[in-house]
């Protein structure tokens, strides 16, 4: 490798790494504070790096906002479908690993979505990314059905599977990560034995 060649890809892999310690930042600071009442350069700062920077590399808070849901949204994909699904416990197991990771933050976030409008287009695709990981994962029982009671099935799995339910069981009622693996997963079995009992 050229010496050229060397110094542009280091301050590629030094870009990159500015980029991720600034997302980072925001991560950070969303688990602490309300989105508006961070500053860009209350990001800069938690970065170890300039407010000129922040908006060089991202535009705006926005942009920032924009660039950790999109990694965000990678690393939850690549956890979720990051092994086969037997069962209703391994389901959940893979939906506890995501939740127990970032499921703070999304409440967090979810309760600024009404006074955040920015908000709006992160929390859609995480729920459209959700949907698509249900009807995956539970095909198997979802094609056992047609029509309309498909549709239920799936609406109401959304409901059992939901992050405000995790957090319920976690964090309002205090329960173990162990011990919410089991109610979860029993209340999305009972709710798939009534269709073979019908």
């Amino acid at each position: 490798m050229s010496p050229r060649v060397y110094r542009q890809s280091a301050r590629a892999s030094a870009v990159l790494d500015t980029e991720q310690q600034i997302v980072d930042a925001l991560t950070t600071l969303l688990a602490e504070r309300w989105f508006d009442e961070i500053t860009l350069d209350d990001i800069a700062a938690a970065a170890g790096t300039t407010r000129q920077t922040v908006i060089r590399r991202f535009g705006s808070k926005t942009g920032v906002l924009s660039a950790m849901a999109a990694r965000m949204d990678a690393s939850i994909r690549a956890g979720r479908w990051s092994m086969p699904a037997e069962s209703v416990a391994d389901i959940v197991a893979l939906l506890m690993d995501d939740y127990e990771r970032t499921g703070d933050i999304i409440v967090r976030t979810l309760g600024q979505e009404a006074r955040i409008p920015e908000f709006a287009a992160v929390l859609d695709g995480g729920r459209k990314g959700h949907r698509e990981w249900i009807a995956d994962m539970f095909k198997a029982w979802l094609d056992q059905l047609d029509g309309q009671a498909r549709q239920d099935r799936l609406a109401q799995l959304l409901v059992q599977t939901d992050v405000w339910i995790w957090h319920l069981l976690r964090r309002a009622q205090g329960y173990s990560a162990a011990e919410t693996h089991r109610l979860m997963t029993q209340a999305i079995e009972r709710l798939l034995r009534e269709d073979k009992m019908n």
